[in-house]
């Protein structure tokens, strides 16, 4: 096996976001035991979506912090408990130290976490800017990790089983993004052609380049309101309905 070709199917991705089969997901657990490069790019890409989790992240406002302190300080009002001795107990001090000493908590925190992310993000730089440790080109993250988009995992069919494809529809813009993984190349006669489904009648989307390997390649004006797609492959120029094709993908919303 080719562990770059592997690593540039686009496998690791399907296999961080849970979208791999059974037996994609053992194959892969197999792999990243062997091949050192292959688990530092499963770590890369599971950094970069903790990265983009971490940004989404607020830490306390100013005003936060107040109404923390107070809370604190409201542990002060805690009535004296007396001792069972002949002298009286001298009432407890003020406690003092509880705001300075909750402030440099809060500041403790919010310093570690900056720390962190700063730790992480320059690791994360490290391994993607390292020749064949990125499973993706950098411009291909936003695509994934933009929560507005919607991941559509599409399974090989019949004999073309091996065959797969990860796509990430923009339903705000109706661009979708494609990567194809172990399809075979089409020649100058055929064109592979992505189909939607809508109300129950297929729509073609349009043709994909199937020469673009290991990066997304964009489709524009998907159909609102699709539930399903397929790639087929047919011929050059794309057909008229997907029946006249030769059926390799897949998949459901």
């Amino acid at each position: 096996m080719d562990i770059q070709e592997y690593i540039s199917s686009g496998i690791i991705e399907l296999y961080v976001m849970g979208l791999c089969t059974p037996e994609e997901e053992k194959e892969m657990e197999l792999l990243r035991q062997q091949h050192p490069i292959l688990e530092q790019a499963i770590l890369a890409y599971e950094m970069q979506l903790e990265n983009k989790m971490l940004q989404q992240v607020t830490l306390p406002s100013a005003e936060t912090d107040q109404r923390i302190l107070k809370k604190l300080e409201s542990l002060q009002q805690t009535p004296v408990v007396k001792m069972v001795t002949n002298k009286d107990v001298t009432p407890a001090k003020k406690l003092n130290w509880i705001k300075p000493f909750a402030a440099a908590v809060l500041f403790a925190v919010s310093a570690y976490f900056n720390y962190t992310l700063l730790q992480k993000n320059k690791k994360l730089e490290g391994l993607v800017k390292t020749e064949g440790q990125s499973p993706l080109p950098l411009a291909d993250y936003e695509v994934i990790t933009n929560p507005a988009i919607t991941p559509v995992g599409m399974y090989g069919q019949g004999s073309h089983a091996i065959c797969r494809c990860t796509m990430f529809w923009d339903k705000k813009t109706g661009n979708a993004y494609i990567m194809i993984h172990h399809l075979p190349q089409s020649n100058d006669a055929t064109d592979y052609q992505l189909w939607a489904e809508v109300d129950g009648k297929p729509v073609s989307v349009g043709i994909i380049d199937d020469s673009i390997r290991g990066k997304f390649i964009k489709v524009q004006n998907v159909p609102a309101g699709a539930i399903a797609f397929k790639v087929t492959l047919g011929k050059s120029g794309g057909e008229s309905s997907p029946e006249n094709g030769d059926l390799y993908l897949a998949g459901r919303i």
